[in-house]
C-alpha cells in the first residue's frame, strides 16, 4: 500500500481520534511512525472510545425486598458508588459496608442483581424495567471483602436508563445449622 501524503495521513487519524471523544492527550504507547516515500511519518493510533454516562443508584429497602417476596437477608450490605450506561449494558459498582459481606450471605448463595429503570410514566410510577437480565448467571455473590461490580445487558427499545438499584437475591433457601 502506498501513501502519497504524510500529512493527508495524520490529519485523516487526527480527525478520527478527535471523533473517538475521550481525552485528547496521546500517550507514548499510542504513537505510531509510518514510512513513506518522502520519509516518516508520525500519527496517533486510534482507540474506539466506549462512551458511557452515569445514572443514580440505590439499594432496595428491606421492605421492598420482603413485598417481591426476598426473605434473605438485607441488601443494605451493598453500598454502591456508581452505576454507567453504555448503548448496550450497565454497569454498578460499589462496596460491602463495614467492609467486608457476613457468612449468612453465602449461606443463602445471595448474588447482587442490578435492576436499570426508565423514568417513571403512565401506568409505570416507578419507570420501566431495562435490564434484558437482572438475574443473570454471571451476577457477582456476595461474599468477601472489598469491592463488587455487576453488569447485565440494556434493552433500550423500552427507553433511556434513569436510574439503577442493587439488590441483594438469595439463589436459594437459608441452610441453617442443625
Amino acid at each position: 500500500m502506498t501513501i502519497g501524503s504524510g500529512a493527508v495521513l495524520v490529519s485523516a487519524l487526527s480527525l478520527l481520534i478527535a471523533g473517538c471523544g475521550g481525552s485528547s492527550k496521546v500517550h507514548a504507547a499510542d504513537i505510531t511512525t509510518i514510512a513513506t516515500r518522502a520519509g516518516s511519518v508520525t500519527a496517533a493510533t486510534a482507540v474506539t472510545a466506549v462512551r458511557s454516562h452515569s445514572v443514580p443508584v440505590s439499594v432496595q429497602s428491606d421492605a421492598a425486598m420482603r413485598a417481591a417476596g426476598n426473605e434473605g437477608p438485607s441488601s443494605s450490605i451493598l453500598v454502591p458508588s456508581s452505576c454507567k450506561v453504555t448503548a448496550t449494558s450497565v454497569t454498578a459498582t460499589g462496596v460491602y459496608r463495614d467492609g467486608f459481606a457476613a457468612e449468612v450471605y453465602g449461606r443463602y448463595a445471595d448474588v447482587i442483581d442490578l435492576y436499570v429503570f426508565s423514568r417513571p410514566t403512565t401506568g409505570y410510577p416507578e419507570g420501566i424495567q431495562l435490564a434484558n437480565e437482572p438475574f443473570t448467571r454471571h451476577s457477582p455473590f456476595i461474599e468477601g471483602k472489598g469491592s463488587w461490580t455487576v453488569t447485565v445487558p440494556l434493552d433500550s427499545t423500552l427507553g433511556q436508563p434513569a436510574r439503577c438499584m442493587v439488590a441483594a437475591q438469595p439463589t436459594m433457601d437459608f441452610q441453617g445449622a442443625p
